[in-house]
């Protein structure tokens, strides 16, 4: 009985003990006794003739204690109420049980729970075991997250079919194997200055200012066209934004007046349909300002997330000492939100963290500077980081000179139109950096070091002390967060590149050979993958069947199992290989196996699966030939290896969600005459 219908009706009945009353009339008519809990309907005429009776003195007395029951009654329902519920749980186990709800209703349940804890389940007993792999919506949802993909409930494919096409795809990316190659003729041989690929299209911006673009096909027959455009003003950079606005980004710069010694650009940002070429609907029109500062050669960087839009200028051309600019407009509007300026060859590129937070990775002093960007009129333009990381310190003979970043997809909407997409949450991030020597000559250098954006997110609460908005705050040492969450790399390792930033989507990160043909590598940032490798190494070593096969190769995808080293020599002896980093911060607990034992039959004695992967047990330390750091720099991210079958040669090599793009040059690195799509779905 609740405390709600104790009260809500005035003529429900009370009992009353012997003595808190005077004998009724209406007692004494029907020979009831009222020691015997006689009930009394407080509305009922028969209690008003009996009140009647009363003096007034006493009709509040009454009342008084009529009141104090009703508060003792609701109190002892409240006593018994708990009283059955202690008892119902006790005997919990007994006769309430999860075990009795059909497979609907707990396929539903598992649905509501982290992926993680779905597949701890299919531990707990045979019957969730049972209804986990019976289920066609909970093992595309286990693949899913274990792929680090985001499902798109807009896409017209009944899971079925979403789990099938799921599956052929990560195994062709477990496997680095291909569904289609196909080559693709470049219209013109030409230089180009710069290249980059977003949304599946690929864009070429060539020296005498004409974009060329091509839509990546995902078919091996589909119709391909490169399409060009040529501004009339010097274009600076194009970008795009295809999944979320279909939207391209085209900033051009032309000098104010060339009669006068005076070097301000007048900056143009248009802003078309990527899909029609056509100036975008939800723009009021071009965005234009001029520079602050006298540029001889302007270069720009931009970046759009939901409604902002983030672009970077700075001078590219040498004898010019101009501050770099920052604007973030309102795309949509046109509304400057904020400008900030900083010291010459500072920054170089953005990243967006959350929607409303972005990162300026800062040359001049070695730094990762956290920008927060105004939401709503009434807050003030920020006039400094509210957050800073610090990189680690280098010697007085080195600076850093740039510092380039990137991470694909972007945070925010995903307008894709596919069944599932990459979860930019978890997004790898890569960071590139070039140190110049001072004084005496010496040789440039160049490291990369690789970060999950969620990483970069949760440092913001696990350091929140060091945030400050009201004056700079101070930098957070890379000792006290970065050598647990990064993993970095001298930019060359057994010949290959690894400081291509166009190289990157999601958490993988392919490399190809500087000169020469060779298989291709990827490395996997996904730590369920690591997980995964690691739990059949574990279940391999129990049975014993595959000691002192370090430098076997294996049958299934020429990759090899052992201990690998986790710097300068990550393939072994033979160049191909499966590798996985040491430390997984927590993900080994989880032990996800593609092919699990038997229902009823002991993990430890069912047959092992080849890995394909080898263990590396060690932490990282950063091969640093030049001695650029003034300390050891050491990281442990975690990470798998494998190689391609065949052999390519490439001069650049980018990345997309679905294929592996290679750039073939002739006469130059930048004279693309063919591109090649390694298509893996």
């Amino acid at each position: 009985m609740s405390e709600q219908q104790a009260t809500s009706s005035p003529n429900r009945f009370y009992s009353f003990f012997r003595g808190e009353i005077p004998e009724s009339p209406v007692a004494e008519s029907s020979n009831v006794a009222l020691g015997d809990q006689a009930p009394f309907m407080m509305g009922s005429r028969e209690m008003a003739a009996f009140m009647a009776t009363m003096s007034p003195e006493q009709q509040e007395a009454f009342e008084v204690r009529v009141a104090q029951h009703r508060g003792a009654l609701r109190l002892e329902e409240r006593r018994n109420a708990r009283k059955m519920a202690e008892r119902a749980a006790s005997l919990g186990p007994k006769n309430l049980t999860r075990l009795d709800l059909p497979p609907e209703i707990l396929t539903r349940i598992f649905l509501h729970l982290p992926f993680t804890s779905v597949v701890v389940c299919t531990r707990v007993n045979h019957l969730f075991r049972s209804v986990i792999s019976s289920s066609t919506e909970l093992q595309y949802y286990i693949h899913l997250g274990t792929s680090g993909l985001v499902d798109n409930p807009h896409y017209d494919l009944t899971v079925p079919e979403r789990l099938t096409r799921l599956l052929a795809r990560e195994h062709r990316w477990e496997k680095l194997e291909f569904d289609f190659d196909r080559n693709i003729d470049v219209p013109v041989v030409a230089p180009y200055r710069r290249r980059g690929l977003s949304g599946g299209f690929l864009a070429m911006l060539y020296q005498d200012g004409t974009l060329r673009e091509l839509q990546i096909p995902n078919e091996a027959d589909q119709d391909v066209k490169w399409r060009e455009a040529h501004p009339e003003q010097n274009p600076i950079i194009s970008g795009k934004r295809v999944y979320e606005h279909d939207l391209c980004i085209l900033t051009t710069a032309r000098r104010r007046n060339v009669l006068t010694n005076a070097a301000i650009h007048e900056v143009c940002i248009r802003l078309n349909r990527s899909s029609t070429g056509q100036p975008h609907s939800d723009a009021h029109g071009v965005i234009s300002f001029e520079t602050h500062g006298e540029f001889g050669q302007p270069w720009a960087a931009a970046e759009c997330i939901g409604d902002n839009l983030v672009l970077i200028l700075r001078d590219n051309l040498s004898g010019y000492t101009p501050d770099d600019e920052v604007y973030v407009f309102e795309w949509k509007t046109g509304k400057l939100k904020m400008r900030l300026g900083a010291p010459s060859n500072s920054y170089s590129l953005s990243l967006f963290l959350t929607e409303h937070i972005f990162i300026l990775p800062n040359a001049a002093t070695g730094e990762l500077e956290y920008w927060r960007i105004p939401q709503h009129l009434s807050e003030s333009t920020p006039e400094r980081p509210f957050f800073i990381l610090s990189l680690p310190r280098l010697c007085s003979h080195s600076v850093f000179h740039r510092i380039y970043c990137r991470a694909e997809p972007h945070p925010g909407p995903q307008g894709v139109s596919k069944p599932f997409y990459t979860d930019p949450h978890h997004a790898i991030i890569i960071f590139k950096i070039t140190i110049y020597p001072t004084g005496t000559p010496q040789t440039v250098s160049d490291f990369v070091f690789f970060v999950h954006r969620s990483s970069l997110v949760e440092i913001l609460e696990t350091f929140s002390a060091s945030i400050s908005s009201d004056e700079r705050p101070k930098p957070l040492p890379y000792d006290d967060w970065g050598p647990s969450v990064c993993r970095w790399f001298n930019d060359s390792v057994d010949g290959y590149r690894i400081g291509n930033i166009t190289a990157v989507v999601g958490q993988k990160f392919v490399t190809s050979a500087k000169s020469g043909p060779a298989p291709l590598i990827l490395r996997n940032f996904n730590q369920i993958d690591v997980a995964k490798a690691l739990a059949t190494e574990r279940r391999i070593s129990a049975v014993g069947t595959r000691d002192q096969t370090s430098q076997e190769p294996d049958q299934n995808g020429g990759c090899i199992i052992g201990e690998l080293s986790g710097g300068e020599n990550t393939m072994g002896s033979t160049g191909k290989g499966k590798e996985v980093s040491s430390q997984t911060h927590g993900a080994s607990a989880l032990k996800i196996s593609s092919n699990p034992p038997a229902e009823g039959t002991d993990p430890s004695l069912s047959e092992p699966q080849l890995p394909a992967k080898g263990i590396v047990r060690s932490r990282d330390t950063l091969h640093d030939p030049t001695g650029c750091f003034e300390n050891t720099v050491y990281s442990s991210l975690p990470y798998t290896v494998c190689s391609s079958q065949g052999e390519y040669n490439f001069s650049d090599i980018l990345l997309s969600e679905e294929s592996i793009l290679g750039l073939c040059a002739v006469g130059g690195w930048n004279y693309v005459k063919e591109v090649r799509v390694l298509h893996c779905g």
